[in-house]
């Protein structure tokens, strides 16, 4: 167990029973939920925070376009 810290969780009886009964390892799943979660957050935060720079980005697209715009063949 290199790396884990032992936690706390409250969780309804009746899930667990069923995990448990189908072979759900609760840690696993809890640690990939936790993990997705907090990348999900980390990734609206840093749009929140470069907000300005990806509108004026979008803005500068929309009025110069895509430097590729001459080489698409469609």
């Amino acid at each position: 167990m290199a790396n884990k810290t032992r936690v706390s969780l409250t969780l309804d009886k009746d899930l667990v029973a069923k995990a448990k009964a189908a072979g759900i390892n609760l840690s696993a799943v809890a640690e990939e939920a936790i993990r997705f979660e907090t990348r999900a957050e980390e990734m609206r935060r840093w749009a929140e925070e470069n907000k300005a720079a990806l509108q004026a980005k979008a803005r500068q697209i929309e009025e110069e376009g895509l430097w590729s715009d001459g080489l698409r063949m469609f």
